[in-house]
């Protein structure tokens, strides 16, 4: 069906094709109808990496003995939220005039006091309210958001749902 799309957008097709195709369809036949080449490569390299994804590493005695192939240069379009930088600068600055610290607000780890000047300035920035719900562009608020650890940041988005913080501050052994 697929295929079929990419007709409806062939001019040389005397047929219909399958009209009701997305914009990426469109893209895709921008920018490689005119250039098979490069649409032969991309497509070889496609049924490489899905070749060598189906090849399983054989079963060795020792573990350290096995290899895994790595650092192939793979190109994939992905769609993404924009965040904005001003929030989590804010964010950053209000917790530091509050409490002079960038601290998690779970776990209470501080990068700047565990890696010293490396850490200076450095948490990230969890929206309490996922962006990927929202089918438009929002406001956010910077009570909206908590700044949270490498660690729990992970932790929060683990699953879906998501854990709320406190939930997440339940389950931390200290």
């Amino acid at each position: 069906m697929k295929l079929c799309n990419f007709l409806a957008l062939d001019p040389s097709y005397h047929g219909k094709g399958l009209e009701l195709g997305g914009h990426r369809e469109q893209e895709v036949w921008n920018e490689f109808h005119a250039n098979q080449a490069a649409l032969r490569r991309l497509a070889e390299a496609i049924k490489t990496g899905a070749r060598t994804a189906a090849v399983k590493p054989e079963a060795a005695e020792d573990e350290d003995e096995n290899a895994f192939p790595e650092g192939k240069v793979l190109y994939r379009m992905h769609r993404a939220r924009e965040r904005s930088r001003k929030l989590v600068q804010a964010a950053k600055a209000l917790a530091l005039k509050r409490t002079g610290r960038l601290a998690c607000a779970v776990c209470d780890f501080d990068f700047a006091r565990a890696y010293g000047a490396v850490g200076d300035g450095y948490i990230e920035c969890h929206h309490a309210l996922p962006l990927s719900e929202f089918k438009t562009e929002r406001t956010t608020r910077v009570a909206d958001t908590a700044l949270l650890c490498s660690n729990c940041h992970r932790m929060v988005h683990r699953r879906r749902p998501w854990l709320r913080l406190v939930d997440l501050g339940s389950l931390l052994k200290r």
